[in-house]
């Protein structure tokens, strides 16, 4: 199909979502557009034309009256290029708010660890080992998880890549047994926490809503709730959850999102269309592009990964991957310093010190 086609046909699913689902158009989720897809339209095709949250927003916008509310709010119209972060749902927290949650002196700096993808249990243990080692030297303020922490392949839509057993149960709790070591490894002073879904925590409510859709939606009346943020426990580690394809802004000037654009240009192409300073995982690489306008100098880019190199599914091709996270130092002021160390072989310096993660 062509580009038109597949606009079109996008267009259809939303308002056969929305008939069947009983919603309207513009609050039809990413899950049940895939519910009704069926045959019709491929994730790959999707990605064509800028995924299912992009046509979505730009043929169903929100009605004036209906935005969201509360901690989440809409991007409002910018001037000039800005204009194309119009319909972004965007979670902001103020610079001098993370000092008093964190009980900093104007003076102190705010330090933040910032993971990528992990893909638990597709997770790379001496990288994991080495950014948990990091986060106890470090003491982090706060944390932002970029989403993929979790494969969840027993869910997923796409074929199996080998024999192996798909195991979800065994998978969550090693998620929580990770989380958990995250969590004392950051200490008691991190206190702001942050948790993107990612495409594949996503890939649970999709799969709920396709084959047995009662189970998203009519088991809340018995008090039962399957959605990731439950499964994992992140309400008990204090992490609040931020919605696929919403992005998370920490003052003026810094944004993170799991990642939206794929591509071999993939940071340019965040940059072109956010035009703000972004921060995302997704591609597990690490690129960065940088650009410069009335504004200043504004870069997008991707941190990387904690996952195993070898994914199943490339079946022993290489990549381009790199085991890498980010450290965010903001001032009072809202400006802020990003560093984004490499892990080569479980292993990373900072600041002259040697953190070696194969040493379990």
């Amino acid at each position: 199909m062509s580009t038109d086609e597949i606009r079109k046909k996008a267009v259809e699913i939303i308002l056969k979502a929305s008939a069947r689902f009983r919603v309207p158009a513009y609050t039809v989720s990413a899950s049940q557009f895939w519910a009704c897809a069926g045959d019709e339209i491929t994730d790959w095709q999707m990605r064509k034309i800028g995924s299912f949250t992009r046509v979505h927003e730009l043929e169903f916008p929100v009605p004036v009256g209906a935005e969201n509310v509360g901690k989440s709010s809409k991007y409002k119209q910018f001037t000039g290029s800005l204009t194309r972060l119009t319909n972004f749902t965007c979670h902001t927290i103020a610079v001098k708010d993370l000092f008093a949650g964190a009980d900093l002196d104007p003076t102190d700096i705010f330090r933040l660890l910032v993971m990528p993808d992990a893909h638990v249990e597709e997770h790379d243990p001496y990288a994991m080992n080495a950014f948990c080692k990091f986060a106890q030297y470090y003491k982090p303020h706060g944390i932002v998880n970029l989403g993929d922490f979790m494969e969840m392949d027993a869910v997923t839509h796409w074929p199996a890549p080998d024999a192996r057993p798909r195991r979800l149960v065994s998978q969550i709790e090693t998620g929580q047994r990770i989380l958990t070591e995250i969590d004392a490894a950051c200490g008691k002073q991190c206190t702001f926490k942050r948790f993107l879904i990612g495409n594949h925590e996503d890939w649970l409510e999709q799969y709920l809503v396709g084959k047995i859709p009662e189970a998203l939606y009519e088991l809340e009346k018995l008090g039962v709730d399957l959605s990731i943020k439950e499964l994992l426990g992140l309400k008990r580690f204090g992490y609040e959850t931020i919605p696929l394809n919403e992005i998370l802004r920490i003052g003026e000037h810094c944004h993170f999102i799991h990642g939206y654009y794929t591509g071999r240009y993939h940071a340019a192409k965040h940059l072109d269309v956010f035009g703000v300073n972004i921060y995302y995982g997704h591609l597990h690489d690490v690129q960065q592009f940088s650009t410069v306008s009335v504004n200043g100098v504004h870069e997008a880019m991707c941190l990387g990964c904690l996952r195993d190199m070898n994914a199943p599914f490339l079946h022993g091709r290489p990549n381009n991957w790199s085991h890498a996270f980010g450290i965010f130092e903001f001032t009072h002021d809202g400006f802020y310093t990003r560093y984004t160390p490499v892990i080569i072989e479980g292993k990373f310096s900072y600041h002259g010190k040697l953190f070696d993660g194969t040493k379990l």
